[in-house]
């Protein structure tokens, strides 16, 4: 199964780059697992948002658009992986899509003003392959809060290419999202994400005989740049700043 950017913390290692101008700053860390070249992988990715004021001092500004790039020469292979539509995901939830559409999960924390005082709430996020728009590979995100505000939401991300020394990048639009009349919109404090390769196969036909077929998902990069695998994400805030981000992954087992 195809899952790209999750987090697991340990297993990124060193400090991510923050780059950003009051009020919003942010960091980012990303990298493969099996971290090794020309591999079936999963793409692994956290970011932690903060007032540029200070800890403490007030809510980070709601996100409302995010690219985010991975290397170039990341490979995806998604023959044979089911599609999920929109009107689905509304309709029934995760429930609602094949389990062989999924292609990711990830998660984090949110933060809600109510009644004067900051509520941090925590989401999870579903990631299915969609059906590709204009040639091009599409997501839905389907984001799920409980307590103490209930949020069901999905999102859409379409894929976009960067120039070098970035290749797959995906783009996510984000509403405004309500918690009680008179409140302000829900903030992110963190998140993460998981996207790669699973375990999915499926059955094709070679030369008159049936074959099981393994879906490879995200293909690591076959070479690795000196300064490690680079990753960029740029945020634009609700109220119409933006920030970017950079971080560099270090090569497997310092391979170049």
């Amino acid at each position: 199964m195809l899952v790209l950017t999750s987090v697991v913390y340990a297993c990124l290692g060193g400090g991510g780059v923050a780059v950003g101008w009051p009020p919003q700053t942010f960091t980012l860390q990303a990298g493969f697992a099996p971290d090794a070249l020309g591999v079936p992988t999963n793409l692994f990715t956290t970011m932690t948002f903060a007032s540029g004021a200070g800890a403490g001092a007030g809510v980070p500004e709601p996100v409302r658009d995010l690219i985010a790039y991975a290397p170039a020469g990341l490979a995806v292979d998604v023959q044979g992986i089911s599609t999920c539509e929109r009107t689905q995901l509304e309709a029934d939830g995760p429930s609602g899509c094949s389990p062989e559409s999924r292609v990711g999960f990830g998660g984090g924390v949110g933060v809600l003003e109510l009644e004067g005082s900051l509520v941090k709430e925590s989401y999870t996020l579903d990631f299915f392959l969609a059906p590709a728009e204009h040639g091009h590979l599409a997501m839905l995100i389907y984001v799920d809060a409980s307590n103490p505000v209930a949020v069901e939401l999905v999102l859409s991300a379409r894929e976009i290419r960067g120039r070098r020394p970035y290749g797959l990048g995906f783009q996510v639009e984000a509403p405004a999202v309500s918690t009680v009349p008179g409140a302000a919109s829900a903030s992110v404090e963190s998140a993460y994400v998981s996207l790669g390769g699973a375990n999915v196969a499926y059955y094709k036909t070679i030369r008159g005989r049936r074959k099981l077929v393994h879906v490879k998902g995200l293909v690591a990069p076959t070479n690795c740049p000196s300064g490690g695998f680079p990753f960029e994400t740029t945020v634009t805030f609700e109220d119409g700043t933006t920030s970017t981000a950079r971080y560099a992954s270090p090569c497997p087992h310092g391979r170049q």
